[in-house]
C-alpha cells in the first residue's frame, strides 16, 4: 500500500524536475541567439514567470560605477515600482546579495534580523524570496529575484538551485548581449571618427593642394625675376645677396612640390606609368646629372652596376625621384674629398636593389628609428640647420612600396650612411606594355 502511494508521487516529482530542465534548456538555446540586451532580460523573466510559478520575478542590473542596482526587467510588479526601485549595494536583500555575491533564499523577511527593516508599505506583498548573483567569473553584474511560489508561497532549497542555474545562463547571455552592444556602439564611433578623419584630411590635402599652386606660381615668378637681375649685376656683394635669394626661393619650391607629393601619395591620387628599361644605363643617366653638384663640392662619385642585370619595371619619373633625394641627401652631408657610391646588383631572388652609400656624418643610432618619418631631419637643427622639411625620406619610400619595393637603412654600414631600396624584377606590368595606374 505505501509503495502504490509512493510510485505516483516519484512520478509527478519526476515530472516537474524535467518539465524545469527542459526549460532551462529552452532558455538557453533561445538566449544563445539573442543579442539585444533588453530582448534577453525580458526572455529571463518571463520564461522563469511562466514556466516555474513565482509569483514575482525581477533582474537588478549595478550601475556603471556599482553603487546602485536598479530594475532592468520584471513580471509581477507594477510599473511605478519598478520605475521608483533604487537599491544600494549592501542595503536590503538584493544589495546584500550583490555585495556578498553569494545566493540567499529568506523564508520571512521581517522575521530575518537581517532585513527586518525591509518593508513593502502595501505595495505588494513579498514574505519569501530568493535573491542570486548575477556573476561574470567573480564580478557581480546583479542579481535574479524570484518571490513566492504561486501555489504554495513556499520556497526551497531546491528553487534556489535551480534559479541558480537560471542565473548562470543569464548572466552569460546578458554579458555576451552587453559586449555584442558595446561592439557596436564602438563601430558606430569608430565609423564617425574614420567619417570625420576622412573629411578634415579631404580639407587638409585641399587647403595645402591650394596654396601649393598659390605658392608655385609666385615663386616661379620670383625665380625668374631673380635670374634676370642676377645676369646684370656687376658688384659681387649684390650678385651674393640675389644667389641667397635665389637659393631661399628654389627651398620654397622644393617644399611646395614635396608637400603636394606626399598628399597625392598619401591619397592615392598619384598617377604611376611603369615600363621596363635598363637600370645600369638609367643609372648612368642619373650619376652624370649628379655629376657636376659632386664635382663643385669636391667628393667623389661613382657607380658599380653588376653585369648582366635584367630590364625592370618601373615608373621613371618616380624611380628618378627617388634616386635624386637619395644621392642630394648623401652629397649634403658628405664633407669635401668624401665619397658617394651608387651600387646596383641582386641581392635577394626576384629583386633587384639600389643602395646610395656615403663616408658623411651618417645617422646616429637614436635617429635611424625616425629617419623615413616625416619632418625627420638627421641632427640638431639648432646648429647644423640642415636644408628641407624632412620630406624626402618619406617620399622616397612611399614610392617605392608603390612599386612593390621595400627601402631601408643598413644598420651595420657604420662609416657613414647607406640606403638602400629594392624593385621586383618582374614589376607591376608584366606583359611588356605600358602601364598607367591611378
Amino acid at each position: 500500500m505505501v509503495e502504490k502511494q509512493m510510485i505516483p508521487e516519484n512520478l509527478h516529482e519526476i515530472k516537474e524536475r524535467y518539465g524545469e530542465l527542459s526549460t532551462v534548456v529552452r532558455l538557453s538555446l533561445e538566449l544563445g541567439m539573442e543579442l539585444n540586451v533588453d530582448q534577453v532580460l525580458e526572455k529571463i523573466v518571463q520564461q522563469i514567470y511562466d514556466d516555474l510559478g513565482f509569483q514575482i520575478v525581477s533582474i537588478l542590473l549595478l550601475d556603471v560605477e556599482g553603487t546602485y542596482l536598479t530594475i532592468k526587467a520584471s513580471r509581477g510588479l507594477d510599473r511605478e515600482i519598478v520605475e521608483s526601485t533604487r537599491t544600494k549595494v549592501g542595503e536590503g536583500v538584493a544589495g546584500w546579495v550583490a555585495q556578498k555575491g553569494e545566493p540567499l533564499l529568506v523564508s520571512d523577511i521581517e522575521g530575518d534580523p537581517r532585513f527586518r527593516k525591509v518593508r513593502s508599505h502595501g505595495r505588494y506583498s513579498s514574505r519569501s524570496l530568493i535573491c542570486v548573483p548575477l556573476l561574470v567569473g567573480n564580478r557581480v553584474i546583479g542579481v535574479l529575484n524570484g518571490n513566492n511560489r504561486k501555489r504554495t508561497g513556499e520556497l526551497s532549497d531546491h528553487d534556489l538551485r535551480l534559479l541558480s542555474v537560471y542565473a548562470a545562463q543569464a548572466s552569460v547571455s546578458i554579458e555576451r548581449a552587453r559586449l555584442y552592444r558595446n561592439l557596436e556602439i564602438q563601430a558606430d564611433e569608430l565609423s564617425a571618427a574614420y567619417n570625420q578623419l576622412q573629411a578634415l584630411d579631404k580639407i587638409k590635402s585641399d587647403f595645402i593642394t591650394n596654396v601649393s599652386h598659390e605658392f608655385r606660381t609666385p615663386v616661379t615668378i620670383i625665380l625668374g625675376y631673380l635670374e634676370l637681375l642676377k645676369g646684370g649685376l656687376d658688384d659681387p656683394d649684390h650678385v651674393e645677396k640675389v644667389t641667397i635669394s635665389m637659393d631661399a626661393a628654389y627651398r620654397l619650391a622644393k617644399l611646395v612640390d614635396d608637400s603636394t607629393d606626399i598628399l597625392r601619395l598619401d591619397s592615392g591620387t598619384m598617377p604611376f606609368a611603369f615600363r621596363k628599361i635598363n637600370m645600369g644605363e638609367f643609372l648612368v643617366e642619373m650619376v652624370h646629372q649628379h655629376r657636376a653638384y659632386s664635382d663643385s663640392k669636391g667628393i667623389t662619385l661613382s657607380l658599380d652596376v653588376q653585369e648582366g642585370l635584367p630590364e625592370v619595371s618601373i615608373d621613371i619619373g618616380k624611380i628618378r625621384k627617388v634616386f635624386d633625394k637619395l644621392v642630394d641627401n648623401s652629397l649634403k652631408f658628405t664633407p669635401r674629398d668624401g665619397y658617394v657610391k651608387i651600387c646596383c646588383n641582386i641581392r635577394e631572388e626576384g629583386f633587384m636593389t639600389v643602395a646610395v652609400e656615403d663616408s658623411g656624418p651618417g645617422i646616429s643610432f637614436g635617429d635611424r628609428g625616425r629617419a623615413f618619418q616625416r619632418f625627420e631631419q638627421g641632427g640638431d637643427i639648432m646648429t647644423s640647420k640642415p636644408e628641407g622639411a624632412g620630406l624626402g625620406l618619406p617620399i622616397a619610400k612611399a614610392i617605392v612600396v608603390r612599386h612593390g619595393g621595400r627601402i631601408w637603412l643598413d644598420q651595420h654600414f657604420t662609416e657613414g650612411c647607406r640606403v638602400l631600396f629594392s624593385l621586383p624584377m618582374a614589376g607591376l606590368s608584366d606583359d611588356g606594355d605600358d602601364q598607367t595606374l591611378g
